[in-house]
C-alpha cells in the first residue's frame, strides 16, 4: 500500500512542533550559562539607572519651572508633621498650665489633649502611609 501523504495542516503542525523543540533546546542552553545571569543582571541595572535618570530629569524640570516636585512635596510633608508634633506638645503644656492655675490636677500622659491628639496622630499616620 502506498503511504498516506500528510495534509498541509499536519505538515504545518509537524514543522511547528519541530521548530518549537529546537528553540526550546537552544533557549535552555543559553539560560543555563552563567553569562546569561550576568547579562540579565546588567540589563536590570541599566533599566533601573535609566528610570532613575528619567525621574531625576523630571524633578529638575519641575524645579526649573518653579513647580513643586516629588522631593519638595515629601520634604514639606515631613516639616508639616514635625510642626504638628511640636504644636501638639505646646497645646498639651498650655492645657496643663491652665489646669494648674484652676487648681485641678492634670494628667501628664497626654490624655488632656483628648481627641485633638488622636486626630493629629491619625492624620500623621495617613501622611506617612501616603508618602511611601
Amino acid at each position: 500500500m502506498a503511504e498516506e501523504k500528510p495534509t498541509p495542516e499536519q505538515e504545518v503542525r509537524r514543522l511547528y512542533e519541530d521548530a518549537e523543540t529546537r528553540v526550546a533546546k537552544a533557549a535552555e542552553r543559553i539560560v543555563s550559562r552563567d553569562s546569561f545571569g550576568e547579562l540579565l543582571a546588567m540589563a536590570t541595572e541599566n533599566v533601573v539607572a535609566i528610570t532613575r535618570i528619567g525621574f531625576d530629569t523630571l524633578d529638575l524640570l519641575w524645579s526649573n519651572l518653579r513647580l513643586a516636585g516629588r522631593r519638595d512635596v515629601t520634604r514639606l510633608s515631613q516639616r508639616i508633621a514635625r510642626s504638628e508634633d511640636k504644636l501638639e506638645l505646646v497645646l498639651q503644656e498650655v492645657e496643663h498650665l491652665r489646669a494648674d492655675l484652676d487648681g485641678k490636677p492634670a494628667a501628664r500622659d497626654g490624655n488632656a489633649a483628648g481627641s485633638r491628639s488622636r486626630r493629629s496622630q491619625s492624620s500623621r499616620r495617613d501622611q506617612k502611609s501616603g508618602s511611601t
